[in-house]
């Protein structure tokens, strides 16, 4: 608000269930979607190039290309910190489908699967966990994490999980970590 006159400004106290709803006219019911992600540590001439490229093969007037910049707190912590891997991501590189008809599913799912794998190569080989589709195996989920934190999560699965109730999402794997450790990190809280 220092700044200038902003063309909106949204920025307010909202009630949870408010802030999680924000987005909800952009993805009415009843249409279908898909979507892929890669993270990314730049956004260099290459990547533009072939997101440029394939948003000129969007078979919907639903889909979109989208860079989100998370570059800044996520940075700063050291691996270990929390959960939240890849923390030399600065951008996540999401390939949106969006479509009315079920008759669509095909041609709009290989033209996110095409663009997905001819941007494979701009990523840093991590994603977001909660971008993942369901065809997404093992591989996906662990390059979600660090080893190191993918083994904390799979040793507190096993305390906390060991009938694997919670199997049903993008889930960690009860591996034959050891226990799970927990460290303090200089600049960095521990909630």
């Amino acid at each position: 608000r220092q700044l200038g006159r902003p063309v909106a400004d949204t920025v307010m106290r909202r009630p949870y269930v408010q802030m999680q709803s924000l987005l909800d006219a952009t993805q009415p019911k009843g249409r279908r979607y898909y979507w892929k992600s890669h993270y990314l540590a730049d956004i260099d001439r290459r990547t533009i190039a072939l997101a440029a490229e394939h948003a000129g093969r969007i078979r919907s007037p639903h889909s979109a290309i989208l860079l989100f910049q998370i570059q800044g707190a996520l940075n700063e912590c050291p691996a270990g910190y929390s959960p939240a891997g890849n923390r030399n991501a600065a951008y996540v590189l999401n390939i949106a489908g969006s479509w009315e008809s079920a008759d669509d599913d095909a041609v709009n799912m290989a033209w996110a699967r095409e663009c997905f794998e001819a941007t494979r190569a701009c990523s840093t080989g991590g994603t977001y966990i909660n971008f993942l589709t369901e065809e997404e195996g093992r591989d996906r989920i662990d390059a979600a994490y660090s080893p190191a934190d993918l083994d904390r999560l799979a040793a507190l699965k096993r305390i906390y999980d060991p009938e694997n109730l919670f199997r049903h999402t993008k889930s960690v794997a009860a591996s034959s970590a050891g226990p799970p450790a927990v460290a303090a990190h200089d600049g960095c809280r521990m909630d």
